[in-house]
């Protein structure tokens, strides 16, 4: 039998290999620099946390919720928490705004801190600061310390200052390891009206985020820094994506970028103030500023003297003189196009559902350089409540674990036993881990009374010329080669499947139920193009 798989994989199920891949992905769907970050798994006793209310302090309000550190903080309702002063947050924690009910809650009325956070992972949260915010002129969101965040499906709008920076304040731990990803960073309000600074040679990605209505720094990058598949849209005078600006070293990979201009936009740059200190492998980005509502950009291009807006072009990848650290693989990563695609359709708080904010701003983007501004003052959309208004919603849940009795049954846990939700997966994952990322991710947890096929077949995305003859089962000694890898992607049954999908890394990420097809590639929505399926 010809081997398939490598060592990390083959642990997972269960066979005989030396050792095992040493990391975990925060969830199936993380990416860059922050992907590794643990959440409450770095915690000593971790603990679930509910907000009852929406009150800005007190019992069962988010701001006890986040004072602490190794929590899961879940919501039990929906709507505006309003606050009176600066919100800070804990490390060794996740934050899972998907978990509220109705229309999700959004924060309003202040900044919120990051700064000296460590493990810290935050899904489908809106946190809108506003013209009349207590703090006065500062960032929306922010982290000035800390390391190991990932920040994932976020909407920031309305700083006073920048509206979401990484920028070390010199104190405690320089920002490293951090990834903001499928989130909106805008209407930074006028006059400063900034998308941010992302200022740190410790490592921030910046994946598949628009950038909307800010007059300048979308974003401003001092460092190490990964940019691939965001839009950029309606910068103001300020210009788009600024490379440094600085004698200070950077090293960025710019790739698949979509910059397109809008009503502010007139006589600006998509990337301006470039130095020769400043390193950037670019490819793929198409920047459309005529503002005609169609998408018909073109390809940013390299100056006549091997400068990119006088930044220094580097060839390749591997070609950046004294990097601090590699750039971590993309295995979402698309070309331009299909990340602005994906961005209409899923950035921002987008479950369980967008709000009437984020909406106007995509509303904006879609109208392709037709509308847009850079406002002073929130009001001004005239958005009932000014953030919208958000239904309400139940759930059971009764051992207040975190997971619903619903989704108790269907995973095979204890629906009266609060212990088994911090109890680890097979996979590594927290139960309520489980729960939380298939609420974002597409998993679908397997029914206790189904019966799954006893054959194991392999599959992985790849191209469609495979055969379905030349699949092959795990054997206990096996390897991965590129051809067989390719031929893996045809499933050899039909019908209803236990489907263990696999990362890059070959550690198991996911367990869903699925109907497949003899015959035909196995595709599930939300997973990275590289998993490897094992369908049992």
């Amino acid at each position: 039998m010809k081997n398939l798989l490598g060592p990390a994989l083959a642990l997972s199920l269960g066979l005989s290999v030396s050792s095992a891949a040493e990391s975990l992905l925060a969830f199936p769907t993380a990416e860059g620099f922050g992907r590794y970050t643990l959440g409450v798994r770095a915690a000593n006793a971790p603990e679930v946390y509910h907000v009852t209310n929406l009150n800005d302090s007190g019992a069962g309000s988010l701001r006890d919720a986040v004072s602490k550190d190794g929590r899961i903080v879940v919501f039990d309702v929906s709507g505006i928490i309003k606050l009176k002063s600066t919100l800070v947050f804990k490390g060794n924690s996740i934050i899972a705004g998907q978990t509220a009910p109705g229309d999700g809650v959004v924060v309003y009325g202040d900044r919120v801190s990051f700064s000296g956070a460590k493990n810290l992972i935050m899904r489908h949260m809106r946190f809108r600061m506003g013209k009349g915010a207590p703090s006065g002129k500062k960032d929306a969101a922010g982290v000035a310390n800390g390391t190991d965040m990932i920040f994932d499906h976020l909407s920031i709008s309305w700083g006073r200052d920048e509206t979401f920076s990484i920028s070390w304040d010199n104190k405690g731990s320089k920002p490293a390891n951090i990834t903001i990803q499928n989130s909106i960073i805008g209407q930074g309000l006028h006059d400063h009206s900034c998308g941010g600074l992302i200022q740190t040679d410790g490592g921030v990605t910046l994946f598949r985020n628009l950038y909307i209505d800010n007059k300048t720094r979308n974003p401003k990058v001092k460092g190490l820094n990964q940019f691939v598949n965001n839009v950029v849209y309606n910068w103001g005078g300020g210009g788009g994506y600024i490379m440094g600006d600085s004698e200070g070293d950077s090293w960025a990979t710019v790739e698949d970028n979509y910059f397109i201009g809008g009503p502010n936009s007139s006589g600006t740059s998509a990337f301006t103030r470039g130095t020769q200190t400043f390193q950037i492998y670019q490819k793929g980005n198409f920047i459309d500023a005529d503002g005609n509502g169609q998408m018909n950009g073109t390809l940013a291009a390299t100056e006549s003297d091997g400068s990119f807006y006088g930044s220094k072009i580097v060839t390749a990848p591997d070609k950046f003189a004294n990097l601090p650290q590699p750039f971590a693989t993309i295995t979402q990563q698309t070309s331009a196009k299909e990340a602005y695609d994906y961005i209409v359709k899923e950035v921002g708080a987008s479950f369980p559902s967008r709000d009437e904010v984020d909406k106007y701003m995509i509303g904006e983007l879609t109208s392709l350089g037709k509308k847009g501004a850079i406002i002073s003052d929130e009001t001004s959309l005239g958005i009932a409540n000014v953030v919208g208004d958000f239904k309400s919603g139940t759930k059971t849940d009764s051992d207040k674990d975190g997971i619903p009795d619903e989704w108790e049954d269907k995973m095979g846990l204890n629906k009266n036993d609060a212990s088994d939700a911090l109890k680890k997966d097979a996979s590594g994952y927290l139960n309520i881990e489980i729960y939380l990322n298939g609420l974002v991710d597409g998993y679908t947890p397997v029914e206790k009374s189904i019966e799954t096929p006893t054959d194991t077949s392999i599959v992985t995305p790849a191209d469609t010329s495979a055969d379905s003859s030349e699949i092959e089962t795990p054997a206990d000694s096996i390897d991965t080669s590129a051809a067989l890898t390719r031929s893996m992607q045809i499933a050899r049954k039909s019908g209803l499947a236990t489907v263990h999908v696999f990362n890059h890394l070959g550690q198991r990420i996911a367990i869903r139920q699925v109907y497949v097809t003899e015959g035909q590639k196995i595709s599930i929505p939300g997973m990275p193009k590289n998993s490897i399926y094992v369908v049992k």
